[in-house]
């Protein structure tokens, strides 16, 4: 649970720092992660913020939400 709460912030702080570049008009919505869009955020992101690393903080915390919610729904059906 806790990956895939470290994942939603960090996709918000994305969203938060691709906005502050962008015109009023021309925002990107902080509702409906869809994987369209989750792509054209992450292509933003990394060509407006080279070297940030919140995509990075992204994908580890995407990682280890999965890795625990496999590792739990293994013990259950095994355990």
């Amino acid at each position: 649970m806790t990956g895939v709460f470290l994942k939603n912030m960090f996709l918000i702080m994305m969203i938060g720092e691709i906005n502050r570049k962008r015109q009023e008009g021309n925002l990107v919505s902080y509702f409906g992660f869809i994987f369209p869009k989750m792509l054209q955020i992450f292509r933003e992101y990394r060509s407006s913020y080279p070297d940030g690393k919140l995509h990075f903080y992204f994908l580890a915390a995407n990682a280890l939400g999965h890795r625990f919610h496999w590792r739990g729904l293994v013990s259950r059906i095994v355990g």
